[in-house]
C-alpha cells in the first residue's frame, strides 16, 4: 500500500517542498514514520502498518493549500517501495 500524489499539476519545485512539509509535520505531530520516494511524476509515501492509512485518511486535511488534497491510496501488493 502507498499514498500517491499526483505532481503533474504542481508547477514548481517549491510546491513540492511544500508538500513535503506538510507531510513531515503530518508525521512529526502523530509520531509516525513513513518513507517517501518520487517516481516520475508521482510522489509516494509508505507506512509500515496498514492501518496508518486509514489514520491518514482521516486526519490529513491541509486546509491552506486544496492541491495538497489530491492524492489517493493505493493497494497494490506487487509493487513495494
Amino acid at each position: 500500500m502507498y499514498i500517491e500524489f499526483d505532481l503533474t499539476h504542481i508547477k514548481t519545485s517549491g510546491e513540492l517542498l511544500l508538500l513535503r512539509k506538510e507531510i513531515l509535520d503530518w508525521a512529526k505531530r502523530y509520531d509516525i514514520t513513513y518513507r517517501e520516494k518520487t517516481i516520475k511524476f508521482k510522489y509516494r509515501v509508505t507506512f509500515d502498518q496498514d492501518k496508518t492509512y486509514s489514520f491518514w485518511a482521516v486526519t490529513w486535511n491541509p486546509k491552506q493549500h486544496a492541491q495538497l488534497n489530491r492524492y489517493r491510496i493505493v493497494s497494490d501488493l506487487n509493487n513495494k517501495i
